[in-house]
């Protein structure tokens, strides 16, 4: 995890602790700040994934299966001869992160079930990118629509769950990260770090979810 950037100073790396560590523990009590914010990146991110599929599908596929995927993907954004498809892209981006915003601050089943279907597609989106970095394009992609599957079944079955495990995790990444940064550690322990933060987030979170969900349950009861 060495780095040639400059060392964080005292206080990023004290803000971004606490950050880190708030999101990896206590992530789910801030559900009514996170959903909404998250929502963005999730409308935004489907939102432009779906204007590639329809406008430049076979450019898209080309792309993804190059030596150099991610930068290819950015030419097509970048591309000066056909300057509407950016503008296009720009769009569809800024519309979808802003609509997903205002739904997710809204209340009811509905709208719960709109907000998980986007969060587990653009999680899957995520780790097919990610994936795509390793793999060949067939294999990303298969085993993205795999993960996305479980991901689809784990958001519409209990969503609070499901951001405590993606808190817990942003959280312990940050923190491992931050570290990593300011003492010069390996990935070793980054990962060791990282792995153990996430499990101890992971575990608290839902223990408190489900010490919330026993008392309200014993409150109506």
């Amino acid at each position: 995890m060495h780095t040639d950037l400059p060392t964080l100073s005292a206080p990023i790396m004290i803000l971004g602790l606490l950050i880190g560590f708030s999101l990896c523990f206590y992530g789910y009590k801030a559900k009514n700040v996170l959903v909404p914010l998250r929502s963005v990146l999730s409308g935004a991110f489907v939102s432009l994934t779906l204007a590639l599929v329809f406008l430049q599908r076979d450019s898209l596929i080309t792309a993804l299966s190059s030596e150099t995927p991610f930068a290819s993907l950015a030419s097509l954004f970048t591309n000066s001869e056909y300057y509407q498809f950016p503008l296009i892209y720009l769009c569809c981006f800024s519309l979808g992160g802003l609509v997903l915003f205002y739904i997710a601050r809204k209340k009811g089943s509905i709208i719960q079930f709109i907000v998980s279907i986007f969060t587990a597609v653009s999680m899957a989106l995520f780790l097919f990118l990610l994936i795509l970095s390793f793999f060949p394009l067939s294999l990303s992609l298969i085993s993205s629509l795999a993960l996305l599957v479980l991901l689809l079944i784990y958001c519409l079955k209990s969503f609070d769950t499901y951001i405590a495990f993606e808190t817990s995790l942003g959280g312990a990444l940050l923190v491992s990260y931050l570290l990593a940064r300011f003492w010069f550690l390996g990935f070793p322990l980054f990962l060791f770090w990282a792995i153990i933060l996430s499990s101890g987030g992971i575990l608290n979170q839902i223990h408190s979810l489900n010490k919330h969900k026993n008392k309200e349950t014993k409150t109506n009861a």
